[in-house]
């Protein structure tokens, strides 16, 4: 059987945009700029031959086509997900060890990662460190940094401080990308950097247990 789909980053860009309602929320969560993932979902408008978005002066609304459709792809993706924690349980059977430099590690609330039952159930440990390599030789499992780069294969999500042209930049094996440790750690990332500049504060570097 043949099966005739739009192309899976056409449809990661629209399941991101439609979860957020925004281009640049779902370019952070993917890693690429905003243009791109506007483009992507031109693409797949095309593609299918219908609008998904309503595109507003302030935002996004997604159009009928677009409410129907979000649903069934954000299964697909959670299928993916699932099928692939089947034959590959390491990606979600272990607690991750972030790694971060400390200008990051004073920029965050005091004691994260251990800060939240949330994120306890998906962080081991962390140390300090803002070396790429530590991820290539499996020291780390993520490494936090403000700004740097090329990483050449490995996977970058650039989080946006709010109200602040610095970013923080979490960067991951593509296989771990789109693990449920990873999103945990974005998902507080984002919510903290939303809030607003965050506050450099002296706090004493301690190992999470």
């Amino acid at each position: 059987m043949t099966y005739r789909l739009p192309s899976l980053n056409t449809l990661r860009a629209f399941e991101a945009a439609a979860r957020h309602l925004s281009f640049k929320t779902a370019a952070s969560e993917l890693g690429v700029t905003a243009g791109a993932v506007s483009q992507q979902v031109k693409k797949l408008e095309t593609s299918l031959g219908v609008y998904l978005f309503r595109r507003l002066p302030h935002g996004l609304l997604l159009t009928r086509e677009g409410e129907t459709y979000l649903p069934s792809i954000t299964k697909v993706f959670e299928d993916l997900t699932q099928a692939t924690e089947t034959i590959a349980p390491r990606i979600n059977s272990k607690k991750f060890r972030v790694g971060m430099c400390s200008a990051v590690k004073a920029m965050l609330p005091a004691n994260w990662p251990n800060h939240s039952d949330g994120l306890r159930n998906h962080v081991r440990d962390w140390i300090e460190t803002r070396d790429v390599e530590k991820l290539r030789t499996n020291e780390i499992d993520c490494l936090i940094r403000p700004g740097g780069g090329p990483y050449g294969e490995l996977a970058l999500v650039i989080i946006p401080i709010a109200s602040s042209p610095e970013a923080l930049h979490f960067v991951c094996k593509p296989g771990l990308a789109d693990c449920s440790q990873s999103k945990a750690i974005l998902h507080d990332l984002m919510r903290i950097c939303s809030e607003g500049p965050l506050p450099v504060h002296d706090n004493h570097l301690s190992h999470g247990n």
